[in-house]
């Protein structure tokens, strides 16, 4: 997955604040750019964005006393976004769908306690194909509130923070004021939360990743991009009765195609595949280039 870091410099000290994570059905990772760590003396608990109301917080389990991720954000590209804390789905909201963005939509908020409790940056170890960089001047000691939202590209940030351009969507995050947090709360509490807004109902997931590829190559007869691990994915222009086939000629002898199956119910809109060659799949080279022609057989 592409990565790209926001990070914070204080002086000549840079730290790690978020991680965003972009997949190849164009859905987007939001996480707190923090190592593993204890919940022990932590607190969960509902908080409204919109008019800053909570619910009395909950002490975290102290049964589950082990190193666990910090908070994520999943957006998807039907506009479900779900968050995690402590490894766990702690809830989902509905949007627009990402290629039909036609607003700012405010999904969490991150609070971090100083800059100073961040992670440091380590650059032979914390990899990633982009920053956006904050500067925060060593005077500032206190609570930082940013809240995170999504909508159009491009955006700019409506207070001080940072906006990243993706080819559909662009990611905010932006300082806003300290909430009142309830007084179990303690000042050295890392604080994520998420909105409840949303809109009117769910959004078909083949439908939704269709239009967000056509949004960027076309209404192509299909569209042809990199998957995980190596693999491609072919898809049709439209969901269909049943999975497509799909046939490709190369110019190479030696090369072949080998479908992927798809965990549980196949998608009638697309089909996986690995380009191999004699000696097994080849994820070094883009084989794409020695392609004489593409067929996918799909029916209505």
């Amino acid at each position: 997955m592409p990565t790209t870091r926001v990070l914070i410099r204080q002086g000549d000290v840079v730290y790690r604040f978020m991680r965003l994570e972009t997949s190849s059905d164009g859905s987007l990772i939001v996480l707190v750019d923090r190592d593993p760590r204890s919940k022990r003396g932590g607190y969960n608990w509902t908080f409204d964005l919109s008019s800053y109301e909570t619910s009395t917080p909950v002490p975290v389990d102290p049964a589950n006393d082990r190193p666990l991720p910090s908070s994520r954000f999943s957006v998807h590209t039907t506009g479900v976004i779900h968050r995690y804390a402590e490894g766990v789905r702690q809830g989902t909201m509905q949007i627009e769908a990402l290629h039909n963005l036609t607003k700012l939509w405010t999904f969490g908020m991150v609070s971090i306690p100083s800059v100073s409790r961040l992670d440091l940056l380590e650059v032979s170890k914390h990899r990633h194909d982009g920053t956006a960089i904050l500067e925060i001047p060593e005077n500032v000691s206190e609570r930082i509130t940013f809240l995170i939202e999504i909508g159009p590209s491009p955006q700019q940030p409506q207070s001080f923070g940072v906006g990243l351009n993706y080819e559909l969507y662009s990611l905010v995050a932006r300082v806003v004021p300290n909430p009142n947090f309830p007084a179990e709360i303690k000042a050295e509490h890392f604080v994520a939360a998420m909105s409840d807004a949303g809109t009117q109902g769910p959004i078909d997931k083949a439908l939704a990743e269709l239009s967000y590829y056509q949004r960027i190559h076309g209404n192509t007869a299909f569209v042809f991009r990199e998957d995980k691990g190596g693999a491609y994915i072919a898809m049709a222009i439209v969901p269909m009765a049943k999975p497509p086939k799909l046939t490709i000629t190369f110019n190479r002898p030696d090369l072949k195609i080998e479908i992927i199956p798809f965990e549980g119910r196949p998608p009638t809109h697309k089909v996986r595949f690995w380009i191999c060659d004699k000696g097994g799949r080849n994820r070094t080279e883009d084989l794409r280039k020695f392609i004489s022609s593409v067929e996918l057989n799909a029916e209505l």
